[in-house]
């Protein structure tokens, strides 16, 4: 999980694979909190942030939306990978061209050398 505002990279999560799958429950112990706080900390420098994310299952289920509300947090939602309606799918694009050039025989690339 990541994200932007503008210019301004923000915070990211890379999903460990002992975490199991992202459903709804993962979602809103894992990510809701970085999302919540990366919001408020923006709201106290009075900048207000939108959350777009698309309609995956962990994202758009009835349990993520009411933790989200709960917290003041209204997302706009997209299908997902949208990447016309959705600007995070180009940086993941992006990204993955990236790694692909700078790693093309790294097939043990870990997440450590990613971050």
């Amino acid at each position: 999980w990541a994200s932007f505002h503008g210019d301004i990279k923000g915070p990211c999560l890379f999903w460990e694979k002992e975490w199991g799958s992202i459903g709804s429950e993962s979602y809103c112990e894992r990510t809701v909190p970085i999302i919540d706080g990366y919001i408020r900390l923006n709201r106290q420098q009075s900048i207000y942030l939108q959350l777009m994310q698309d309609g995956a299952p962990g994202h758009a289920s009835k349990e993520t939306k009411k933790e989200l509300q709960e917290r003041n947090i209204y997302p706009i939602y997209w299908p997902a990978f949208s990447p016309d309606l959705n600007p995070i799918e180009a940086v993941w694009n992006w990204m993955k061209d990236w790694i692909q050039e700078q790693y093309p025989n790294d097939e043990q690339l870990s997440y450590d050398r990613l971050r």
